[in-house]
């Protein structure tokens, strides 16, 4: 192979190199940036990130899968059972091999929450660890410890937590938020607790003067229109669930209507579909009768961005038989479905047209 002529590579205009490394897939992007130190700096750049997630995001996408594997040992302090936390990786594109962070060592019974990417990395975390993942360039990024995560976790407490990653355009910057509760604990009040990670300062600060209480459901985070949103309850004014925005820029939260007549027994999962805001609602199992039953599902998109009256119904899926609703996949065609065996399943939102996604369940996990 010839050696790269070190002028020559300087000599290239630098709208050029980003016009041709935008459109290589991340298996090249992670050969180019050996070339030279100039290359490197640019691939690993904020802006570049952006710049190459929205041109290949047109052509590909990935889906990040939790998965939490027991054991038949009892945890004596906790009465859980004790297993460990497992990722995997599935991208449409199969030329190139994802390769899941190892999350083993997360907090087996806390568990893991998964925010929705930024540009393409993703931001993992429980309360004493959160890393940030960027599946095409294969890098990983622990952030530091903050003022909670050295705090030993009693199961007298309750603590819930979600985590998410974005862009504030103002000072183009990369920041992460972390909102969790505490129940009973002397160190703190009722309300939530909030936390900001800047990438610039690569510190944590906490948000004073929370006057809510955030109780995060077990459900996707969604990053849309640069807002982090996700699924709760502000328990401090007692209104019934909604979904609750962060906006990365303003660092200020706001509440936004469900739709009217949804129960709060439904289960409830954000998307992003046909670039709108989105809710698939699906009822919930709690007892062992319930897996016999045929199921709906219903997808909710809201026209104008939180205005409550805007919500209408666009699919109803069924009767078919599900445990949970997890996302849309596919240029907005499909959802993904984790049928009642737990086997993945995809479904065509038109034709309503299930398929296996065996494939899915395939990738190497923990590798990194």
């Amino acid at each position: 192979m010839e050696e790269v002529d070190p002028q020559m590579i300087k000599q290239l205009p630098h709208d050029v190199v980003i016009d041709v490394l935008k459109n290589l897939p991340g298996k090249s992007l992670l050969r180019f940036k050996c070339v030279c130190k100039t290359w490197n700096c640019l691939v690993n750049n904020s802006n570049f990130i952006s710049i190459h997630y929205n041109h290949e995001y047109l052509s590909n996408k990935f889906v990040v899968l939790k998965r939490y594997i027991s054991n038949d040992e009892m945890d004596a302090e906790s009465n859980y059972y004790k297993g460990k936390n497992m990722l995997s990786l599935h991208s449409n594109d199969e030329s190139f091999k994802y390769i899941a962070p190892n999350v083993a060592h997360f907090d087996d019974y806390i568990g893991v929450s998964i925010g929705d990417h930024c540009n393409g990395i993703f931001c993992i975390g429980s309360y004493r660890s959160i890393i940030l993942y960027n599946p095409t360039l294969r890098e990983i990024w622990e952030l530091p410890p903050s003022a909670y995560s050295s705090l030993r976790q009693d199961f007298n407490y309750t603590m819930q937590i979600a985590v998410g990653i974005g862009f504030d355009p103002k000072t183009n910057d990369y920041k992460v938020v972390r909102i969790f509760n505490f129940d009973g604990s002397p160190r703190t009040n009722f309300f939530s607790t909030i936390e900001i990670y800047n990438l610039s300062t690569n510190s944590w600060r906490e948000i004073e003067d929370v006057t809510c209480r955030i109780e995060p459901h077990r459900c996707f985070k969604v990053m849309f229109n640069g807002v982090f949103h996700l699924c709760g309850t502000n328990t401090f004014t007692w209104e019934q669930d909604r979904i609750v925005s962060f906006n990365f820029t303003t660092e200020f939260l706001q509440d936004i209507p469900y739709p009217d007549g949804l129960s709060d027994m439904q289960g409830k999962n954000l998307v992003v579909l046909n670039e709108r805001l989105a809710l698939i609602c699906y009822p919930q199992m709690f007892f062992w009768f319930d897996e016999q039953r045929l199921q709906l599902v219903d997808i909710w998109v809201m026209r104008k961005y939180a205005i409550k009256e805007s919500w209408i119904k666009e699919f109803t899926i069924g009767p078919i038989f599900i445990q949970t609703p997890l996302s849309i996949w596919e240029n907005d065609t499909e959802m993904l479905i984790e049928s009642k065996n737990g086997e993945l399943v995809s479904c065509n939102l038109l034709s309503q047209e299930i398929n296996g996604l065996d494939n899915l369940l395939s990738q190497e996990i923990n590798g990194l």
